[in-house]
């Protein structure tokens, strides 16, 4: 009996306090061949921004959002939705897929002291029994 590849989704929340905040979506991973060329590996160019909004409509599954109304919005209509909201989605999922988190952010410079100095070079011209 072999591994089942597992369905692989990728879920986007928006913290406490961002203006998106409540919102979740559920959106399909890329394969290995459409994440190389999006990122530009193939030697084509990297996804202009149109393209990348093409393959996160495509890859939406669901999302708790709803209209004015409180009915509920089809995934079918993200098209439709505000491109703030939209690029929002958009930009968690990129992160998502290229495994970038704001979470838990490197610490700043280190106050411990100064940077290493670089290795010294040798300025000196070598003996004629080094320099052959």
């Amino acid at each position: 009996m072999g591994f089942r590849e597992p369905t692989s989704t990728i879920t986007v929340r928006f913290e406490p306090g961002h203006k998106y905040h409540g919102l979740e979506a559920t959106l399909r991973s890329l394969t290995i061949d459409e994440y190389a060329s999006g990122m530009g590996w193939y030697g084509n160019e990297s996804w202009s921004d149109g393209e990348t909004i093409d393959h996160f409509c495509k890859a939406l599954v669901s999302w708790n959002l709803t209209g004015q109304d409180d009915q509920p919005i089809p995934v079918s209509e993200a098209r439709t939705r505000d491109q703030r909201l939209i690029r929002a989605l958009n930009q968690a999922w990129i992160q998502a897929l290229v495994g970038v988190h704001d979470k838990d952010p490197l610490p700043g410079n280190s106050d411990s002291g100064e940077t290493s100095p670089a290795p010294a070079i040798p300025m000196a011209p070598l003996s004629e029994s080094q320099a052959s």
